[in-house]
């Protein structure tokens, strides 16, 4: 069999960091009591804080907490008193017109991840932050709002536990990022954090890609969102670095912009403009405390955790 054709012309290179989104197994909410589960009828786990009434006070998930440390000393990161920030942005499936999430103050910071063939990825920061809603476009060939008749909401996801994990821009393929996110999910099982099922929405990447001639700085980054199998994530990695390549070839600038991506065609689409941190007007959330977790309390959940697999490998 010959040897597969190089995704990029040479002399070019691609750098993609990822950012991971895994749920926590949680029985109930990051703020609520309502139910933790997948498969429920449509709105049914549902209660005023989810749905963001007026007067609904946040009051925060002891058990997220205690899962966000063991994903955090598990991928090596420093365990650090944390912050809840108000994200605000406008989704038809985010009922309280905001999300409160971590900004400048994450629970895990600084740790990395080695793979099976000895590479190691760095992980910037490990956040809890709570999900939304869920949209269903109905009419729409794609399941785009754009060729919908009219869309349904349900609220179920809204408010579960997630932690956002943020690799560094180490990873130079797509193969790679398949085996970053491989590894990464058997981590986060063997912890007992997540239960990992990408076809169920529990694990969701976004893949942040850029290309550059090699020994350039980095290039202009576009953001892929909501990527949920690794075929796909291989292959929105392969097609997005190589439209990059064609634009910059044909003397065309590269766009930083939040792009879809479309696995009946095999290739992505413009979804929005690239939002920068300024635009999501960040500030501290009033009604939760500081996160500061005790540091016994931490070392027992270390010595808490089984073998790893790169442990186990050795």
């Amino acid at each position: 069999m010959s040897p597969a054709a190089p995704v990029l012309p040479d002399g070019w290179e691609m750098v993609v960091g990822l950012e991971v989104h895994v749920e926590l197994l949680t029985r109930t909410k990051l703020f609520s009591g309502s139910l933790n589960e997948f498969g429920g009828e449509p709105n049914t786990n549902i209660d005023p804080v989810t749905l963001g009434l007026p007067g609904a006070l946040p009051v925060l998930n002891r058990a997220a907490v205690e899962l966000a440390v063991r994903a955090g000393l598990a991928l090596n990161c420093t365990v650090q008193p944390s912050v809840f920030a108000r994200k605000n942005y406008f989704y038809p499936d985010m009922p309280k017109g905001y999300q409160i999430s971590q900004y400048d103050r994450p629970i895990n910071v600084e740790g990395w991840l080695d793979l099976a063939d000895g590479t190691r990825v760095g992980i910037e920061r490990a956040h809890l932050e709570e999900d939304t809603g869920k949209s269903t476009h109905v009419g729409s060939g794609g399941g785009r709002i754009h060729d919908a008749r009219y869309s349904l909401v349900d609220f179920n996801r809204a408010g579960v536990p997630l932690l956002e994990i943020v690799s560094r821009p180490d990873i130079s393929s797509s193969d790679q990022a398949r085996r970053y996110i491989s590894e990464l999910r058997s981590v986060l099982v063997a912890a007992a954090v997540s239960d990992g099922k990408m076809e169920e929405g529990s694990l969701r990447v976004d893949c942040n890609v850029s290309v550059r001639t090699r020994g350039q700085p980095l290039g202009t980054r576009c953001e892929i969102k909501n990527v949920n199998s690794l075929r796909s994530v291989g292959r929105a990695i392969d097609y997005e670095a190589r439209r990059q390549v064609d634009l910059l070839q044909a003397g065309e600038r590269v766009v930083q912009e939040t792009r879809h991506w479309n696995d009946e065609t095999g290739r992505t689409q413009t979804l929005r403009s690239k939002e920068e941190a300024t635009d999501y007007r960040y500030f501290d959330e009033p009604d939760l405390v500081v996160v500061d977790p005790d540091p016994d309390w931490v070392e027992r959940i270390r010595g808490d955790l089984p073998l790893m697999p790169a442990e186990r490998r050795t």
